[in-house]
């Protein structure tokens, strides 16, 4: 097969990393290893003289990553770049290369909320498709059926920064949290000392007692989830308050909420 191989469009090889590891915003979470995560894709902004990391994404085809549409909100798809393959922000010296795209089509979603962050999702189609190598292979998205996820151990990873205000990482970072259901997540951030409505079109994942969570810089990135031989996209990272606090669980999108949007949109 070569150097590169081929993922059919309908995602038969998604989800599946070609290096395999036994079984990270990040905090209290570890560093990846080099291509362990390959659909990790940095969205960055441009700042003055050059592109910003500022969002994390995920690759679901040749020609589509998803990030959630408050980290592109106002945002013009020339002020954006696309990174992927991306592993150690600080050196060009890995075994295989990053690839970068220009955005071409920005697709937030038109019910999205930036004062609730409801509907925080959105499609970023790039000029010229890319072509998958072992640090570049798109994730799978879960079955639209109802899906909850409840009780399952998920994965979140990024460059975001280490600790509310700390430093950012040069490594992808990783993190595992697990799934809990909506109400009981709207009663942990009761105990918290904060109201917040908390619709199934959220997932939240996270622990009582806090100290592991993503942060700044992660929002965007995805949250997996192991379905037997390959890696689903169960959410996108949305939104949280402080990072890894107690009682103040991360909360995502829930992408099985939107995979006919998802799937009417990246056909193109």
């Amino acid at each position: 097969m070569g150097l590169f191989f081929r993922v059919h469009r309908c995602g038969a090889v998604c989800g599946r990393p070609k290096y395999q590891y036994p079984s990270a915003r990040i905090v209290g979470g570890t560093t990846t290893h080099y291509g362990q995560w390959p659909w990790q894709v940095s969205l960055r902004q441009w700042r003055t003289a050059t592109f910003l990391h500022k969002c994390g994404a995920a690759l679901l085809n040749e020609n589509w990553a998803i990030t959630a549409a408050h980290c592109v909100d106002n945002v013009q798809p020339d002020d954006l770049l696309l990174r992927m393959g991306e592993y150690d922000l600080a050196t060009d010296e890995e075994e295989f290369p990053y690839i970068e795209r220009k955005v071409q089509i920005v697709a937030s979603h038109p019910q999205f909320d930036s004062r609730t962050f409801e509907y925080d999702l959105a499609l970023l189609r790039f000029y010229d498709p890319v072509r998958f190598q072992p640090n570049i292979v798109p994730i799978c998205l879960p079955p639209p059926s109802e899906v909850d996820f409840v009780g399952r151990t998920a994965f979140v990873t990024g460059w975001g920064r280490l600790y509310e205000d700390g430093p950012l990482p040069s490594k992808m970072q990783q993190v595992s949290v697990p799934v809990i259901n909506n109400s009981d997540c709207e009663n942990m951030y009761r105990r918290a000392g904060y109201v917040e409505h908390i619709p199934n079109i959220f997932i939240c994942a996270g622990y009582a007692d806090g100290k592991k969570d993503s942060c700044e810089g992660d929002s965007g990135g995805p949250m997996v989830i192991q379905e037997e031989n390959s890696w689903v996209l169960a959410g996108v990272i949305s939104w949280g308050i402080g990072c890894a606090e107690a009682n103040q669980p991360g909360v995502y999108t829930r992408i099985s909420e939107f995979r006919e949007w998802i799937d009417k949109i990246i056909v193109f």
